[in-house]
């Protein structure tokens, strides 16, 4: 650890855990299992046990890293910018053209965007990396700053995953080993504990801004720090997930032993450019190797969460909450919990998901248009489709075939699927409509 990190961490432990709990003690005693156990992805329970107080329960589920950024430093080849900036501009142009704007690098077949942002120049997009890059020009960029997903974290070690990515930019130019930006903790938990049932002020911390949030009168979760260089995040996952499309989570939880019934919290901490360096925290295995010691100086020197004192105005001597206890002990040296095992860097939804949306819609054709045979249904709704179609497209001098065919494409690239064959030579009427197609973003 580094010797700042290490110092910081061994005196926060202390003044959390001032003496060693009797053998009978509250603080002993692990939480009780769950009814449908707590069985991981290899029949182990999760190693993590929790100080017990009768008046709730908690199950540690998954822990780990959410989101990482990272920067690498290194220059864009000449090749590489000059394909980067011609791709970039097919996707500036007609979306039908667009559907052209792909790379393949290393299997993954990027969509390469019609902007960036900030200063970087060309933005690569799949499900496993956002990458933006720098023009070879630039001095004072990286060659790239990527965002890795959390899907693939739910899926890989981060050290394989570093290393495909740095093969992936080594087809663009010569890179170097990057430093981490940024990189979101998190702690899944199931737990009956009321996270509405104490004020702001029992959030002691070095932050400035403390906010609870709810959804249609639903409370969801605290944010303490929002937009600083260490934030942290308590909060309803279950909600999220179903708004995030990240329902993978829930069968990762069932694995770990989740009963489906208790509700799941999240715990997160994100970590700045800014307060890794104060760290001295620069390199990825020097992240890997110190998340023990980040996760404690940010749940016992950096936020508590505290029972407050009415007749104790000193805040640092007041009580550590009992969960704010079993949530500040996660062991990092033991494996987070189960992974994804299979896993490809697509944006699609699943066929599964779309038949359940075709099923629905086949069924409101039905009810509109006075058909309870489903084969019927079905036809009425393609013939709707095709009618709809040929009515929007007219003027536009192609088909119907033609029309699917280009949004079939456009789908691909933004799926990341696979790469678009190059299209035929436009037959005379697509030429003599083309200002048609363009005014209508064809």
């Amino acid at each position: 650890m580094s010797r700042k990190l290490s110092q910081v961490a061994s005196a926060a432990r202390a003044s959390c855990n001032p003496k060693p709990a009797a053998p009978d003690s509250t603080a002993e005693r692990a939480a009780p299992a769950l009814e449908s156990g707590a069985e991981g992805i290899s029949g182990a329970p999760p190693s993590n046990t929790a100080p017990y107080n009768c008046n709730f329960t908690y199950q540690p589920l998954r822990w780990g890293i959410d989101s990482l950024y990272l920067s690498y430093p290194g220059e864009l080849s000449a090749d590489s910018e000059c394909e980067l900036r011609a791709l970039k501009e097919i996707a500036q142009g007609p979306e039908y053209e667009a559907a052209k704007a792909q790379i393949e690098l290393c299997g993954h077949f990027f969509e390469v965007k019609d902007k960036s942002s900030g200063l970087f120049a060309f933005t690569l997009v799949d499900d496993a990396f956002m990458i933006r890059l720098s023009s070879g020009k630039s001095k004072k960029l990286p060659m790239a700053y990527v965002q890795v997903s959390s899907r693939i974290l739910s899926h890989k070690k981060v050290e394989k995953i570093e290393s495909e990515l740095r093969d992936i930019l080594a087809a663009l130019g010569d890179v170097y080993s990057p430093k981490v930006s940024r990189v979101d903790l998190f702690l899944d938990f199931a737990c009956d504990v009321d996270m509405e049932g104490w004020r702001r002020n029992a959030w002691v911390t070095r932050a400035k801004g403390v906010a609870q949030y709810a959804e249609d009168k639903t409370f969801t979760g605290w944010t303490i720090g929002a937009k600083g260089t260490l934030m942290a995040r308590l909060y309803q996952k279950v909600i999220e997930c179903k708004k995030s499309g990240k329902e993978y989570l829930l069968d990762l939880w069932a694995l770990a032993g989740w009963n489906g019934v208790l509700p799941v919290w999240r715990l997160e901490f994100q970590f700045k450019r800014e307060v890794l360096d104060q760290l001295d925290l620069n390199t990825v295995p020097d992240v890997l190797e110190h998340l023990g010691g980040l996760w404690s100086y940010a749940t016992t020197d950096w936020l508590r969460l505290c029972l407050p004192n009415p007749d104790d105005e000193t805040r640092s001597r007041w009580p550590i909450h009992p969960l704010w206890l079993a949530l500040s002990t996660v062991d990092w040296d033991t494996p987070g919990g189960p992974m994804l095992r299979g896993y490809r860097p697509y944006r699609a939804p699943s066929l599964e998901y779309l038949g359940t949306r075709l099923a629905s819609l086949f069924a409101s054709v039905g009810a509109v248009a006075g058909i309870s045979d489903f084969d019927l249904a079905v036809a009425e709704a393609k013939k709707q489709a095709i009618d709809a179609i040929a009515l929007k497209n007219a003027l536009s001098g192609i088909s119907v075939d033609q029309l699917f065919l280009e949004q079939v494409q456009g789908r691909t690239r933004e799926y990341n699927l696979r790469m678009n064959p190059e299209p035929p030579e436009p037959k005379a009427p697509f030429v003599r409509n083309e200002y048609e197609r363009q005014s209508r973003g064809y």
